[in-house]
């Protein structure tokens, strides 16, 4: 008789089918949770119905979605590893008068006004202040960005670190899930936190997963596989010959690329990014130095010529060729002009160099200027920093301001050579000159500038209300320096391009996340809890119980009857 079987089938399937309930119910807020339901079905024996059996328990899933979103993670967490370092980048870089473009406007106003009062101290005071604090704010903008890659590659270390935590983690739950599923049994639960570990790990890196047998999931990055099976690939993280930041398998030299997720982002702002704006603010303070620098040279102070000079810019071997020590301000073959001044008899003659970078190293420079002034001025290269070092011979002074040949009547004659460092050699090798240092991190006015401004050369001719090196000085101000661009709207050039990047990251960061709260909203529509729905199938499962409890009562008191009637 299969009555009993048959209502013990439907209070069993019952039973597992409000433990199910309840699962759903427990796990509701449970985030990845998936929902699952009972699968039954008739069972037969001899061909005859003998009541109801679960067959499995069914986890709602949407793959195809699922592969959406883990897409969508990798994009959103890059663009907002970019957009943070963007933002930060905006900000160093700063507006309005305390930008580097603010005091490059005060520092060409400081100008303008002290060529209307060339020998005043207190325009002089105000120009070299103006050119000491953009000098400052390029070094604070560096280090600023320096900062913040050294951030970044932090970031991007600890980033690695927590990859293989996640792989690792993933790698046991596939075993896990293996070792369950391979004995025929679900093993829902161990897939949903293999599921929220992807999901977490899509979120540092560009990933892609593809299904196994028996529940197992490989995980695979853009050039090699994260998880296989329970076997993970653990990635180190090295630097380059150039410095730049890449990723490796570990025990493995082959670079392994990353375009998506908080990794891709910080990786591309460490390598290319961050050192793109680095070096243009470089290329603006090395321009604004090597116009400015060669200007001042080639001019006087109020303390006319000079009897000694060191540069601040040396080379790293003073035996090789100058084209070959990477000279940040340049130089270019042409001809120095120096002017010897008889201090006894204020007579004064002028001698041509030829410098060639090609061919004559910073030795060969300073034997040529020795021998070019007849020994008058001596030239040495100071070690260890292999600077070039000028020394007039006693009762002579020098000057590379071009003025002529000429007897004492005519001391102060205007020069007659406009340019007399065709090669810009005093300023690649920074001498007599406003700035020292070679880049944005680094320039910075003499020191001897600063203590004392009388040194800053307004004329060319020594009189003392000569203003026209300064007109020279002020000019700089509209010149095209930079891809035909001024050093003021070349920084705002920089300024705006930044400006513009974070704009379309930000745009695209809040595009992404709607397209990934639809996606959400669609998964959780197919594997989400609907309580109003375990509800029902709550009272279902109830009233399965109560009838099958009913049917067995009812068979029970048949049997009594039927037996009563027997005996």
């Amino acid at each position: 008789m299969n009555s009993f079987p048959i209502g013990i089938s439907a209070l069993l399937v019952g039973r597992r089918g409000m433990d199910v309930v309840g699962q759903n119910i427990a796990n509701a807020t449970t985030p990845g949770y998936r929902r699952q339901s009972l699968q039954t079905t008739s069972r037969t024996t001899a061909g005859f119905g003998s009541g109801v059996e679960g067959v499995r328990l069914v986890r709602y899933d949407a793959p195809p979605l699922r592969s959406a979103i883990i897409a969508g993670n990798s994009g959103q967490s890059d663009a907002t590893a970019r957009l943070d370092a963007r933002r930060q980048v905006e900000t160093a870089l700063g507006e309005g008068d305390g930008s580097v473009g603010g005091k490059l406007e005060k520092l060409f106003n400081a100008v303008e006004r002290m060529s209307t009062r060339p020998s005043d101290s207190a325009t002089r005071r105000e120009l070299s202040a103006a050119a000491n604090e953009l000098a400052k704010q390029f070094n604070t903008v560096s280090g600023d960005l320096d900062r913040l890659r050294t951030d970044v590659g932090r970031q991007a270390n600890q980033t690695v670190t927590e990859v293989n935590s996640l792989t690792s983690r993933i790698a046991d739950l596939n075993k896990r899930i293996y070792a369950v599923e391979i004995q025929n049994q679900p093993a829902n639960e161990l897939k949903d936190q293999r599921d929220q570990l992807i999901d977490d790990l899509s979120k540092k890196v560009d990933v892609r997963t593809v299904q196994q047998d028996y529940g197992v999931v490989n995980v695979i990055g853009r050039d090699t596989a994260l998880v296989v099976s329970d076997t993970t690939n653990q990635l180190a993280m090295t630097t380059d010959s150039a410095g730049l930041l890449q990723v490796t398998v570990a025990g493995d030299t082959t670079p392994v690329r990353f375009d998506g997720g908080q990794l891709g982002g910080l990786i591309r702002e460490y390598n290319q990014d961050i050192p793109a704006t680095s070096a243009r603010l470089d290329v603006q303070a090395i321009q604004l130095a090597k116009a400015l620098d060669k200007i001042q040279a080639t001019g006087l102070g109020t303390s006319g010529p000079l009897t000694s000079a060191v540069g601040t810019r040396g080379v790293g071997d003073p035996t090789q060729p100058l084209a070959t020590q990477n000279l940040p301000l340049g130089i270019a073959a042409g001809t120095l002009t120096i002017s010897v001044t008889n201090t006894g008899t204020n007579a004064r003659t002028a001698s041509a160099v030829t410098i060639d970078p090609a061919t004559m190293s910073l030795n060969d420079v300073a034997a040529a200027i020795t021998a070019g002034t007849g020994g008058a001025v001596t030239a040495t290269v100071d070690p260890p920093q292999n600077v070039l070092r000028f020394t007039a011979a006693a009762g002579i002074k020098f000057d590379f301001a071009g003025r002529p040949d000429s007897p004492p009547a005519a001391e102060f004659a205007p020069p007659t050579v406009a340019d007399t460092d065709t090669g810009g050699a005093l300023a690649a090798l920074g001498v007599n000159t406003l700035f020292s240092g070679v880049s944005a991190g680094t320039i910075a006015v003499r020191p001897e500038l600063l203590a004392d401004p009388n040194r800053l050369a307004a004329s060319r001719s020594g009189q003392s209300g000569d203003s026209s090196n300064l007109d020279r000085m002020a000019a700089v101000r509209e010149q095209p320096l930079i891809a035909g661009r001024t050093l003021a709207q070349d920084y705002i050039d920089l300024a705006a391009a930044v400006g513009t990047q974070v704009s379309s990251l930000d745009d695209y960061q809040t595009a992404q996340a709607g397209v990934l709260k639809n996606l959400a909203a669609q998964e959780l529509a197919i594997g989400g809890v609907n309580m109003d729905e375990e509800l029902v199938s709550l009272l279902d499962y109830q009233r399965m119980i109560e009838g099958a409890t009913k049917f067995m009562s009812v068979v029970n008191s048949s049997l009594d009857t039927m037996f009563s009637i027997l005996n």
